[in-house]
């Protein structure tokens, strides 16, 4: 009971501050995205660099690498590397482009383009709920492209980047600060040298916003790291509730927070994904039901 109480405990941690990073980013607004991409991955690094000197964790970094390439799973490692860093960056660029109510539509949708990955790459079958939860999932994306007059791209694309970042993750199971540190040690080359002939200095804004890119890495790996301790204490069904607080979050954030407008076709796409948010989850709860009565 104890563990599952830090579980949630740790969950509900997590996504809170997922949420919240919205506003966090958008402080940062003044930056290129590209340049606060670069930032987040060097200062990730030199943190979680910290964290595994505290916990003694080099011994263990070496040897997970070594075990990587001899079964020939590194690419995937470098692969899942660049996804995140995709993934990230197109965040970073929706909130700072006052484009959060997008971007909280994106983590909507992601769950269930989860389902579509299922079906495409692990041969998954389509239950009723799902082939219902995911045609209103449409329904709303076809509201805001005829509405918008476009395809919201970059919300298609900040969820299809991370579920395939989850697909790979799931086929190379590592421990959350193992898996990071590796990550951001492949992507980390390229964010140095980018910044390094990008026209922006960190220090040109002033000192709060430098102090915001240097603590961008803190950002990143607490709620990591949080995650880490929530998925080994908890089951994923409950994971599964608890990760609809963040796009919600991100929501309340745009709108009261950041003065996002939120006109009436945003609403009608958000009821649609929300329906399907709610069919999904019944099923989801039924499926269970019916799988402990057969036990």
């Amino acid at each position: 009971m104890e563990k599952r109480r830090l579980g949630i405990t740790s969950g509900l941690a997590a996504y809170t501050l997922w949420g919240l990073l919205g506003v966090f980013w958008e402080l940062l607004s003044v930056v290129p995205a590209l340049d606060t991409l670069a930032y987040r991955i060097v200062f990730s690094l030199l943190t979680i660099c910290i964290v595994l000197t505290v916990q003694r964790d080099w011994k263990t970094i070496w040897w997970t690498t070594k075990q990587l390439i001899k079964n020939r799973k590194i690419f995937w490692i470098i692969l899942s590397s660049y996804l995140i860093s995709i993934n990230w960056f197109i965040y970073i660029y929706m909130v700072t482009h006052h484009e959060a109510t997008e971007a909280s539509l994106g983590y909507y949708i992601m769950p269930l383009m989860n389902v579509v990955i299922a079906l495409m790459f692990l041969h998954e079958k389509l239950s009723r709920s799902k082939a219902i939860a995911l045609l209103l999932v449409i329904v709303g994306v076809v509201i805001l492209t005829i509405q918008t007059g476009s395809l919201p791209l970059n919300t298609l694309l900040m969820a299809a980047s991370f579920c395939l970042y989850g697909l790979i993750k799931k086929q190379v199971q590592l421990p959350a600060t193992i898996s990071l540190t590796l990550e951001t040690i492949f992507v980390a080359p390229v964010a140095i040298v980018y910044l390094l002939i990008s026209p922006h200095v960190m220090t040109q804004d002033g000192l709060g916003v430098t102090t915001l890119l240097i603590f961008s890495g803190i950002i990143t790996v607490i709620p990591l790291l949080l995650f880490a301790v929530a998925t080994k204490n908890t089951d994923f069904i409950t994971l599964g509730f608890i990760q609809y607080l963040n796009p919600t979050i991100q929501l309340l954030m745009a709108i009261f927070v950041m003065n996002e407008s939120f006109s009436w076709h945003k609403a009608v796409v958000f009821v649609f994904i929300w329906l399907g948010i709610l069919v999904f989850i019944l099923g989801n709860m039924h499926g269970l039901q019916r799988v402990k009565r057969t036990k």
